[in-house]
């Protein structure tokens, strides 16, 4: 059904951009056609002009130098064109003698060769193909999110239960090792967050807010991110009030951070150092990695983009529009001294 939509759409919007090229084309000839003749209706009176001045007999020979001279045959009398293909434009020089230009009709490849009439089509074409964009591009990113929920609904069944029995046996193993009980805890819980993500661009919902402390927060993102920040050789350095306390959806802000937290620490796999400041309602995540490209500066926010090998370009994404649900606002950008700077304004 989509497919069947989308190619009623493609043929539409050609059919379109022909009949309007056509339309475009003719309207352009016809113009041509106007010009060229009052030019060519100028370049007989100005003739006759001069040979009035000049007191010319109108002889044969006088007829044949201007033919050579203009480029077009010449008469003195009137005559009508030879065919369809010729026009004539006959002007008086003196009672009882015309001048009579003859020539063929200018053509339509004539008129389209011209920059004018190439400048028209090409600008014709670029507003009518941006147009097509700016309808075609939301179309398609509806239908990544049609089969991102789908995906997202069925992801969320499948492995509902196997976290579960994992929480299960992680609380069962806590009284004998309760640190690997509590990393496999972390992970379970970092499988629920991926498919929350999901399910989130699927299904948005508005943030259940609550009071909570911001530095808690931040804290429980960079535990559950310590082991790979270790294996990275990536130092996080938390600067937050340890007193403040914000509403928010502790669930939602805590997936934004672990989304910032884990692409800075896969920016930097050589080691670096990752600050996280956060003052009032204001947070920023600063590392020294190699910082955004151009082109993902532009387009960082734009669903599964990514320029990370095997990325699938959610992450910022999602925690832009978590924030944007928060009535906040998130930007990105570089540090002048290197690397990339994330804000978050809540």
């Amino acid at each position: 059904m989509r497919e069947r939509l989308w190619f009623r759409l493609a043929v539409s919007f050609l059919l379109f951009v022909a009949a309007g090229t056509i339309g475009l084309v003719l309207l352009l000839n016809a113009a041509f056609q106007r010009l060229s003749y009052r030019e060519f209706a100028a370049l007989a009176t100005a003739n006759a002009d001069f040979l009035r001045a000049g007191h010319f007999a109108p002889t044969d020979q006088l007829a044949r130098y201007l033919s050579q001279m203009l480029g077009v045959e010449v008469r003195f009398l009137r005559v009508a064109a030879p065919d369809a293909r010729h026009e004539t434009v006959t002007v008086p020089v003196e009672p009882g003698v015309e001048l009579t230009l003859i020539r063929e009709r200018p053509t339509l490849r004539a008129s389209l060769l011209r920059p004018v009439s190439l400048m028209a089509l090409a600008a014709f074409w670029a507003l009518w193909f941006a147009l097509a964009w700016s309808v075609v591009r939301p179309y398609l990113q509806a239908q990544r999110l049609a089969l991102l929920g789908q995906m997202a609904t069925a992801l969320a069944h499948e492995i509902q239960n196997p976290v579960a029995a994992i929480r299960l046996h992680a609380q069962l193993l806590e009284q004998a090792q309760p640190e690997a009980a509590a990393l496999i805890v972390d992970e379970a819980t970092a499988i629920e967050g991926l498919v929350n993500q999901w399910m989130f661009l699927a299904r948005p919902e508005p943030p259940r807010m609550t009071e909570l402390a911001l530095a808690e927060l931040l804290d429980q993102a960079v535990r559950r991110l310590t082991p790979a920040a270790e294996h990275a050789r990536v130092q996080i350095v938390v600067d937050a009030a340890r007193a403040q306390r914000l509403p928010g959806d502790a669930r939602r802000l805590g997936q934004v951070f672990h989304n910032l937290i884990l692409n800075a620490i896969q920016a930097m796999p050589a080691g670096g150092t990752l600050t996280i400041t956060a003052r009032d309602r204001s947070l920023s995540f600063a590392d020294t990695g190699p910082g955004f490209s151009p082109t993902a500066l532009t387009r960082w926010a734009e669903m599964l983009y990514s320029e990370k090998e095997g990325g699938m370009g959610i992450g910022l994404s999602v925690a832009r529009e978590i924030i944007h649900a928060h009535g906040g606002r998130l930007t990105v950008a570089n540090r002048p001294a290197g690397g990339a700077l994330v804000r978050i304004e809540l």
